[in-house]
Order: structure tokens, then sequence, then C-alpha cells
């Protein structure tokens, strides 16, 4: 029988932190990969960006579990996106409205540009015209 497990990765990164996830995200998982998020989030206080890229599979309880993930992110004020969802399982996000409070980004400079207030030298940087 192969393990339930969805594989974490946390990497601290200059000014938020990545979450790599990897595996199916389902009833069998959540409970423990929940329980690691909001471990994470206990001690977080910059932007969170999680990396779908390696999950193949969620199902309606992994959508569950992201809804109280955006709700306990909010309540701690750290940012959230999400990065790297198959375009089936984007599909499942916006259908579950999630969407509306987590941002669905293409890449991490996407949800970097989502999260992080730019500073006023990055802004002074760009090139005009």
């Amino acid at each position: 029988m192969a393990d339930n497990v969805v594989d974490m990765v946390v990497v601290e990164c200059d000014g938020y932190t990545v979450a790599l996830l990897c595996g199916e995200i389902d009833c069998h998982t959540v409970p423990d990969l929940h329980g690691r998020l909001r471990r994470l989030l206990v001690r977080l206080d910059r932007p969170l960006i999680v990396d779908m890229s390696g999950v193949a599979f969620c199902d309606g309880s992994a959508l569950r579990m992201f809804s109280a993930v955006e709700g306990e992110c909010s309540r701690r004020r750290v940012p959230l996106a999400v990065v790297g969802l198959r375009e089936y399982l984007e599909g499942l996000f916006r259908a579950f409205g999630l969407h509306e409070r987590i941002p669905l980004c293409t890449t991490h400079q996407d949800a970097r540009w989502c999260l992080l207030p730019l500073s006023d030298a990055e802004i002074a940087a760009w090139p005009t015209g």
C-alpha cells in the first residue's frame, strides 16, 4: 500500500516563503498536510506562495482545506498565493470560488508581484518610455 502523504518542502526566500507540494491531495492526505501548513503559518510573518506544480490530483477535501488555509492566512495577515496549478485543478479552484480569495498565479514571479509591494527604489528603476 502506498503512503498517504503529500511531500512538502519549505523554502525561505528573501521576503516570502514557498511551500512546494508534491503528491495527491485527497481525504486521506488532507489531515496531515493541513496540520503541516497550519504549523508553518504559526511561525510565518511574511507572504506564502504554495507551489502546486507537483500535485497531480486533489478532491473536494483539498479545496475545503485551501479555503481554511486562506482563512487562517487572512486572520494572521499573511498574504497567500498559489502557483503551478494544472489546468483542470485551476478549473476546480475557480469552480469552488477560491480564485476570488487566493491569487492563482502561473509563475513564482507573478505571485511575488501579487503579494510583495515594490519598494520606491524598484519603482524608480523601471524604464520609462
